[in-house]
């Protein structure tokens, strides 16, 4: 039986607090091989590599900032250079053990990004994170 990958994946989200074990098992029973968990920002890195280690060989973190930051639940902005500032030491502190910088881009919607200024900045952040995946050899 072929196995799958699931390329992208949020397993470090709050949603799966209480049962990532099932969700993970439930993926290993339906042949999946591998779960590339992604993450948006800075304060989520430090569970996608705790799930990495706990799941060895089956959860493949990447680390990256996503172009829309989540401030609460209810509000969420475009990236700036300070968050990527913020994750940069830990990307770094962490390189060895990712798969990938991820997840990045930009996300343009007019509630997040509606200035050209804005945009400007999550053009900076996305080039910043692909210098740092070459410069890593890491895939983005």
């Amino acid at each position: 039986r072929m196995g799958l990958v699931d390329c992208h994946c949020h397993l470090a989200a709050p949603c799966f607090l209480t049962d990532v074990a099932a969700v993970v098992r439930a993926a290993e029973q339906a042949a999946v091989s591998a779960l590339v968990v992604v993450s948006e920002q800075a304060a989520e890195f430090q569970s996608v590599v705790a799930l990495s280690e706990r799941f060895p060989g089956l959860v493949l973190p990447c680390l990256g900032v996503h172009p829309v930051q989540e401030v609460s639940p209810e509000e969420r902005r475009s990236v700036t250079l300070k968050d990527l500032d913020a994750a940069l030491p830990l990307i770094e502190l962490y390189k060895d053990k990712l798969v990938g910088i991820g997840e990045v881009g930009l996300d343009f919607t007019p509630r997040f990004a509606s200035t050209d200024e804005e945009k400007e900045e999550q053009r900076e952040v996305l080039i910043k994170q692909i210098e740092l995946a070459r410069r890593l050899d890491l895939p983005l």
